[in-house]
């Protein structure tokens, strides 16, 4: 049995790898959860912005691309922290971004949220809104939640370049390691001490890759 909320077929031209990895995973959180909407941020570097890349959520065309500062909000606040939370008082929480709220239309009264991050470096967040958790469910929450960001931080690592640092030395050491693979195959006899010098500059941002 089908449930027209989660399954819908999706519209438009076919997605990227990044865009399925991002769209199962806000699905296949709302779903586990049995939450009303869900959502991914990224983060924009040269913005110093969280950019809202998907949602579970019958207006998410609508939606994605909207962004807030990389400090605020629930989202900001896992971001700066790298840590999961639970913010089930946001009448009362300090960092709850109220007015980003209600310009999406969805006010929520709690938040599971989790940093998605690879080799310690975070790059964004994953967001549950109201999910159904059990008096006894916290722990095991934050635990499905860190989970699930682990699992498509990884699937986005496979899929291209991550934002943000991790993203900028992978990059970078791939173009690094093609001219260094070029320089190798000249006769140039300048290319020697070039070829040794781009080859320690490739490894050591190739170490630092996600």
């Amino acid at each position: 049995m089908t449930n027209p909320a989660y399954d819908a077929p999706l519209s438009g031209p076919p997605l990227s790898r990044r865009d399925e990895v991002l769209r199962s995973t806000v699905r296949l959180a709302r779903l586990i959860f049995s939450a009303p909407a869900s959502s991914v941020f990224l983060h924009d570097a040269a913005g110093e912005a969280l950019v809202l890349e998907a949602i579970s959520d019958p207006r998410e065309d609508s939606l994605v691309g909207w962004t807030i500062p990389d400090y605020s909000g629930i989202a900001g606040w896992v971001f700066q922290s790298g840590e999961a939370v639970i913010a089930d008082d946001l009448d009362n929480h300090p960092q709850f971004n109220r007015d980003f709220a209600a310009s999406t239309g969805r006010i929520p009264k709690a938040i599971l949220a989790a940093p998605l991050d690879t080799g310690g470096s975070v790059f964004g967040v994953l967001e549950v809104l109201d999910p159904v958790l059990g008096p006894r469910s916290t722990t095991s929450g934050l635990e499905l939640v860190s989970e699930l960001a682990r699992q498509c931080a990884a699937a986005l690592a496979l899929a291209g370049p991550l934002p943000g640092p991790a993203g900028r030395h992978a990059a970078a050491a791939e173009r690094l390691t093609t001219l260094v693979a070029d320089l190798a195959s000249t006769d140039d006899p300048n290319a020697a001490r070039t070829l040794a010098s781009l080859e320690e500059i490739a490894s050591a941002l190739s170490s630092r890759r996600g």
